[in-house]
């Protein structure tokens, strides 16, 4: 056996230490969030991007829920000195970010139900998530292809407010007053809920 390659493997995470060391690179600290609650507003898509209705006055095949999750900082808190390195910033004097928060839980299932009569085949009650998509950009992902892209760690809590909007891709086949409910089910087991204000839909 070669002992001298052997030691050089040994030897080469503490190399990389040292020559992030020289970049005088700060500790990431750690923290933690948890998704508390949840706030709906409905959306008009008639125009360009989509918009607030402030009327509750929107076309049928322009009506959106804004989804807004309320994050907040979980009180634990502790700082990273790895002895080995990650490859993300291994020999370089990328320095990591200063702090990051990371997520207690995360989104399993997004859920919209009717609360009033939608189409012939929806009723009170019935779960019409089939319905929506959520735009992203400028296209349109299914949920279980949003959920799928999410990252989870932020680098500030405060200022990455984390909204989603779901948009109506088929509408009922009748006008009138419509309300919905969304729920989100968090991979920690608890339903986060809240119920819209109704909506004409023209």
């Amino acid at each position: 056996m070669n002992y001298q390659k052997v030691l050089l493997v040994l030897l080469l995470p503490i190399l990389a230490n040292v020559i992030i060391g020289c970049c005088d690179c700060l500790e990431t600290i750690f923290f933690n969030y948890t998704n508390c609650d949840i706030s709906l507003q409905s959306l008009d898509n008639a125009g360009p991007e989509p918009l607030i209705s402030v009327s509750n006055v929107v076309q049928k095949e322009a009506f959106g829920l804004r989804v807004t999750v309320d994050r907040r900082e979980d009180l634990c808190q502790n700082t990273f000195a790895p002895l080995f390195i990650s490859s993300a910033y291994a020999i370089s004097c990328d320095c990591p970010p200063a702090q990051l928060y990371q997520p207690l839980d995360s989104i399993v299932t997004i859920e919209v139900i009717s609360l009033t009569d939608f189409d012939p085949g929806n009723g009170n009650g019935d779960d019409i998530t089939a319905n929506f998509s959520i735009l992203s950009f400028t296209e349109f992902l299914s949920i279980e292809e949003f959920l799928n892209s999410q990252f989870y760690d932020i680098y500030n809590l405060e200022d990455e407010i984390f909204s989603f909007d779901l948009m109506l891709m088929v509408p009922p086949p009748e006008r009138g007053l419509y309300q919905f409910e969304v729920r989100l089910a968090l991979s920690d087991g608890r339903v986060l809920s809240r119920i819209s204000e109704e909506i004409e839909l023209l």
